[in-house]
């Protein structure tokens, strides 16, 4: 059984109840949206692990919420869903607009599970490699990064913005680490990206 938390945002009832259902049956937690409004309402008051949205809702679209949670939790992992496959390709290149992939209507269940299991996982990884990076320097310069890294575990906030942010003001020892986090952490969010 996995685990994570999922935002699912799409206008159409029929296909969040079947996405849902499908993602509950392997132990997601799952919270859903109509619209990417109330998507990206519902995205600032929880921690989610990875955000599913359709691409074309009413006012706020599905590459829109993307940007957006990007700005907040580069980390979060977001998979657009359309039925607009052709013109998706032809058109949109997601990773521009920060989501982790697409999957074209009608999604084959599946899919959709792998490509979330596959996103919870480079997510982990990311935390991961930061949590490597604090075991293979000394403890003097390792100490309050560890110390800011259990915190945000403990509040499922695996921002690497946050993370660094906390980095940054616990010591001016760390200052310098800093500037090597922020590449190891640009490195891993655009590998992230592009693969």
């Amino acid at each position: 059984m996995s685990t994570g938390k999922i935002l699912l945002v799409d206008d159409e009832p029929e296909i969040v109840k079947q996405f849902k259902r499908a993602l509950k049956s392997e132990g997601y937690h799952v919270e859903t949206a109509a619209s990417g409004e109330e998507g990206w309402e519902k995205y600032q008051s929880s921690y989610f692990n990875v955000v599913i949205t359709d691409w074309r809702m009413g006012k706020m679209n599905g590459l829109e919420l993307a940007r957006k949670i990007d700005t907040q939790h580069p980390v979060t992992k977001v998979i657009i869903i359309t039925a607009f496959g052709k013109e998706f390709e032809e058109t949109i290149d997601p990773h521009h607009y920060h989501a982790f992939d697409y999957l074209k209507k009608p999604v084959e269940m599946d899919n959709l599970l792998n490509k979330v299991k596959e996103a919870v996982q480079r997510q982990d990884g990311v935390v991961a490699a930061l949590e490597d990076w604090v075991e293979t320097h000394s403890d003097e310069a390792a100490r309050p990064i560890m110390a800011t890294l259990s915190q945000q575990r403990e509040k499922q906030l695996w921002s690497a913005k946050d993370i660094l942010e906390e980095i940054k003001g616990n010591t001016e020892r760390g200052k310098q680490e800093y500037k090597k986090i922020i590449q190891l952490t640009i490195d891993l969010l655009t590998r992230g990206k592009i693969q």
